[in-house]
């Protein structure tokens, strides 16, 4: 069954020191195209994010956007520098025996001062966040997934309607066919008539005018490959997942065959037929432009 290039998945996982979001979207182009945006710390995983989201997706313009909540009770470690704290003091005493002063030295003065009390925020070893980054991605492919399965089914019944259609117009056509010789070759006659004034006419020349008319407007082969093709057509939506690039390419030669048809035959009636199925062609190829 095919599927659709538009959707969006989300994903989110608890890790020990936080909580990794992953969100993607979908959108439709002729290739692949990823891009992702990472934390500064997720950064060395970019090649194995790649090959996960490629490993599921095959085409589109995809859009990856990482974001890490970290627990705050957890954010912050700090360290004493007891050796430098201890240098102070003894700096602050001879200074204040210096000047003279009698205000005390506490600890509120020491802690103060630089580099006595350090703060730095907790990171989780890189490797570590591996397995947390890798299973919020695989819940927002797979929310994506579903959605794109929902759509895909939307289209192929919208697909198999338009070939259905277009069967429907070639087996008009075909039926019509003999009646447009029959036309030409009583519209041939009258003209004749009208003409030369003849009651009695060559039936000879007239048959090798109607046989020329034949082998210019015959549009068989054109009509064999159509149903070749939209058999092909049905066979690509029933049994293959991504069947975009082939149904594309099916719908370019049934427009061209079509096209073909309308050149050769001038008749008003297979026309009005024809604009039927470039109509359906053309539905059809806005509708494939988003189909893996």
């Amino acid at each position: 069954m095919i599927k659709s290039m538009t959707g969006y998945g989300k994903g989110q996982v608890n890790a020990p020191l936080g909580t990794v979001i992953s969100e993607i979207r979908s959108l439709n182009h002729k290739y692949f195209d990823l891009q992702a945006r990472l934390p500064n710390h997720f950064s060395v995983f970019e090649e194995k994010v790649r090959d996960q989201v490629k490993r599921k997706l095959r085409r589109g313009r995809i859009n990856l956007a990482v974001s890490w909540e970290p627990r705050e009770k957890t954010q912050t470690s700090f360290s004493l520098n007891l050796d430098l704290a201890k240098k102070y003091h003894r700096e602050m005493l001879k200074l204040k025996r210096a000047l003279g002063l009698k205000d005390d030295l506490g600890i509120t003065q020491l802690s103060a001062l630089p580099e006595v009390i350090t703060y730095q925020q907790k990171k989780e070893n890189a490797s570590q966040l591996w397995p947390y980054l890798q299973k919020s991605i695989e819940q927002a492919l797979s929310r994506l997934g579903g959605m794109r399965q929902a759509e895909g089914k939307r289209l192929f019944r919208d697909l198999r309607k338009r070939a259905l259609r277009i069967q429907h117009a070639l087996g008009v056509i075909e039926t019509q066919l003999p009646k447009v010789i029959e036309r030409y070759r009583n519209k041939l006659l009258q003209k004749v008539r009208a003409l030369s004034g003849i009651k009695r006419l060559d039936q000879d020349r007239i048959a090798e005018e109607v046989a020329l008319f034949v082998r210019n407007s015959d549009v068989s082969e054109e009509l064999t490959r159509i149903k070749s093709h939209l058999k092909g057509f049905k066979h690509a939506l029933h049994h293959q997942k991504e069947a975009g690039k082939e149904l594309d390419f099916i719908a370019q030669e049934l427009f061209r065959e079509t096209n073909t048809i309308g050149a050769k035959t001038s008749d008003f009636r297979i026309s009005r037929w024809v604009i039927k199925i470039k109509s359906q062609i053309e539905k059809m190829r806005e509708q494939l432009q988003n189909v893996e």
